[in-house]
């Protein structure tokens, strides 16, 4: 089968689920409004305007303004860019190490998977927000470091999801012929094993998505995440921990929950329409 034609079969998958459709375009929508912020809104995220703290909703300032006159339309997609950011980026690590170390689990076994798997044993038997704060203690605050911490902390799931499928697939009867041909190690992993861990991953990223923008929330509210005079949706929804905030002036963080949530759902149903395409069940015709 040609490549245009298994894009078009992908595309058809896909596309058969209406609220994958639905999700993908929500997505898109979010993300493209927080890419092009700049070019699309007139007041700087970050320009302070002292004559114009806590206005509500108007026709100059959609969402508002803050308490020091900040654009609460340019600094929520502002902070939507970053937040989106630091969800792909700390699926993308947590992927990666928990793939590699996964597929030299489940393949290998003996004293390889033994040891691998203490590791994970280890690491998930602390309390996630325990974790947290201690490697953003010792790491610091900021973007990036924000996305080494979560990532550090979200492979061991990825790291079990693919031992338990590679352990499954390397025992089937088509790697035992590649064996057989004399395939190496790396042609069945890569050829034969992880192929076949693509739902997993899939499902994976869109839930682990949507947890690592929670995450980095959890961290900006307690002052361990994204830094000033950046933000973040999780940094503007932790403004309303102060409680004339919360209940006067909902400008503020109320838009910042709703794209969370938007966000969230969205992602969800894209991870259920690719699941469709990647899950080798799907794919026997």
């Amino acid at each position: 089968m040609s490549h245009s034609s298994l894009g078009a079969a992908a595309c058809k998958k896909f596309t058969s689920s209406k609220v994958a459709v639905f999700g993908l375009v929500v997505f898109l929508s979010i993300s493209l409004l927080c890419l092009f912020s700049r070019q699309l809104f007139s007041f700087d995220p970050n320009a302070i305007d002292l004559d114009a703290t806590l206005l509500p909703p108007s026709a100059l300032h959609w969402l508002g303004t803050d308490q020091i006159g900040r654009d609460m339309l340019a600094r929520t997609f502002a902070a939507g860019r970053i937040s989106l950011l630091v969800g792909l980026a700390s699926v993308l690590l947590a992927v990666l190490i928990g793939t590699v170390l996964g597929a030299l689990a489940g393949y290998f076994g003996g004293w390889v998977d033994n040891l691998i798997m203490r590791l994970v044993d280890m690491v998930m038997t602390f309390p996630p927000i325990i974790v947290l704060m201690t490697l953003a203690a010792v790491i610091g605050s900021g973007t990036g470091k924000t996305v080494i911490v979560i990532g550090l902390l979200s492979w061991p799931l990825v790291c079990r999801l693919v031992r338990a499928r590679i352990l499954s697939v390397r025992e089937m009867e088509f790697v035992a012929a590649a064996r057989t041909l004399g395939a190496g190690h790396g042609y069945i992993l890569f050829k034969h094993c992880l192929p076949n861990t693509m739902d997993v991953l899939v499902v994976f990223s869109s839930l682990g998505f949507v947890s690592a923008i929670m995450a980095e929330a959890g961290l900006s509210f307690l002052g361990l995440g994204v830094q000033l005079p950046d933000a973040s949706w999780g940094s503007l929804i932790s403004i309303a921990r102060e409680a004339s905030v919360l209940r006067q002036y909902p400008w503020i963080w109320l838009p910042s929950g709703v794209f969370i949530v938007l966000t969230a759902l969205s992602a969800n149903f894209i991870g259920d329409g690719l699941r469709l395409i990647f899950d080798p069940k799907t794919n026997k015709e």
